[in-house]
């Protein structure tokens, strides 16, 4: 069977068992191995690694449950959503220049490298998103749902229509207050758009009084959040939020209340996808039970619209590496103190990174390895505190001789203090060194990292 509608599409129909979950243990397992280990620089990069192993696994499971998966069937279909998921979250970037709900932390000192990185990352937002909903469905969660048709009246298309133009145009404007509007700024009108059309839409499935597929994209969505946000709490180059008022509770990185953002991601996926394909992809969706659709030849814009959609992501990334970008993985160089010697002699002893002195000095102590490294034990000790500033909550080290210049020598000495009365003093400090300061949120973020730790917190 042709999942994918299109007859060009690579099938494996003599595929009995899924090989490639063997493929995802390894690539997760190589990620694991990378953070416990602490290898250096590829312990930034862990997280693509075990993401796509991850998801190669449940596309596995979806095989052992239906006999078809993206990777089975619909491998042309998987490779656009990993092209086309690209531009569509660096839509959500370009937003975050304006309601600064995250920033990333700890990025590759190559602006090159970090980008490729990214690029990779974001590829499998929309893959995750239908990843998701797709193994529910697999499970037999939602399937066959027959509920009472909605009335899908002038008022209600008029409501999507205008609340999604809400959703565009108010986190720009009032960022403060509706930033959280941002999450349905793909949803209303493409939906709207999506039902005028007579392809698959929310409406649609509403007015025919079958909400499974609401359901699974809901509920997977909400699967793919927790993943996420899982691997990316472990991660060296990860991303914090800084989310006004939801700041006291949270899980891993996110505040709890953020989590409900994921299943509307979910959708907003589904909708602007399904615009999309209707366009410039000849109406192909990624879900099955939509392949007797009427199929139409690939939109001669198509590949115009990947150039120019791949050139403005290309430029959103060029402006996150000046306003998103926070800091960049800590290395000894950028440490004022330390001599090429004293790198050398920290390497003589098997330390590469500032996270190996740190747990090195936290087994051993300041004085047994500055005996072994004949090393004066102050110098080593102001090491170690400037080490555990820069390890904390993705400060860096500039950052962190920031902080020392204004009297704040070790993580305990932000236990107390009010981030609007210390941050005067940082602003003038990196001036005076000209550096960029960090964000108030992210002195904020600092504190009360350390104010829950009583210390040390990666």
């Amino acid at each position: 069977m042709e999942i994918s509608g299109n007859h060009s599409d690579v099938t494996l129909q003599s595929t009995r068992h899924p090989w490639w979950w063997l493929i995802g243990v390894a690539l997760l397992a190589a990620g694991l191995y990378f953070l416990i280990a602490d290898i250096p620089q590829w312990n930034v990069v862990w997280y693509a690694f075990a993401w796509y192993g991850y998801l190669l696994v449940v596309d596995a499971v979806i095989f052992w449950r239906q006999r078809h998966s993206f990777l089975s069937h619909r491998r042309r279909e998987l490779l656009e959503m990993l092209f086309w998921s690209v531009p569509f979250w660096f839509l959500f970037e370009a937003y975050n220049f304006v309601i600064k709900n995250w920033y990333y932390a700890y990025a590759l000192h190559s602006d090159w490298n970090q980008g490729v990185f990214a690029w990779f990352s974001f590829a499998t937002v929309l893959p995750a998103c239908f990843f998701h909903a797709e193994l529910i469905k697999s499970f037999g969660f939602f399937t066959g749902m027959r509920t009472k048709s909605v009335p899908v009246e002038k008022g209600l298309q008029q409501f999507f229509l205008w609340f999604g133009a809400a959703c565009v145009m108010l986190p720009l404007i009032f960022p403060t207050y509706t930033f959280w509007m941002v999450w349905g700024a793909t949803l209303g009108i493409p939906d709207y758009i999506n039902y005028k059309n007579g392809a698959p839409s929310i409406l649609g499935d509403l007015k025919n009084g079958r909400p499974g597929r609401l359901y699974r994209l809901l509920s997977g969505g909400i699967l793919a959040g927790i993943v996420w946000e899982g691997l990316n709490y472990w991660a060296r180059c990860k991303w914090i939020y800084t989310v006004p008022g939801l700041e006291e509770l949270k899980l891993f990185e996110m505040p709890v209340m953020g989590f409900l953002g994921f299943p509307v991601l979910a959708l907003e996926a589904f909708a602007l996808y399904t615009m999309f394909s209707y366009y410039f992809r000849g109406t192909r969706t990624w879900e099955a039970s939509d392949e007797n659709q009427k199929q139409k030849s690939l939109s001669p814009w198509y590949w115009p619209a990947g150039v120019i959609a791949m050139a403005l992501s290309v430029l959103v990334y060029v402006n996150l590496l000046d306003i998103t970008l926070q800091s960049r993985r800590p290395v000894f160089p950028e440490y004022q103190t330390l001599s090429t010697a004293d790198i050398h002699s920290l390497e003589s002893q098997h330390i590469q990174t500032p996270e190996q002195l740190w747990h090195r000095i936290s087994n051993k102590g300041v004085t047994e390895l500055a005996a072994q490294m004949q090393l004066n034990a102050a110098q080593l000790d102001s090491l170690y505190k400037i080490t555990t500033l820069a390890l904390h909550k993705g400060m860096g080290v500039k950052h962190a001789y920031l902080l020392r210049s204004i009297g704040i020598n070790e993580v305990t000495d932000l236990i107390n203090e009010e981030a609007e009365q210390l941050y005067p003093s940082l602003e003038t400090a990196a001036v005076a060194s000209d550096i960029e300061p960090p964000r108030l949120s992210e002195l904020q973020v600092w504190i009360r990292a350390a104010e829950m730790a009583g210390g040390y917190k990666r």
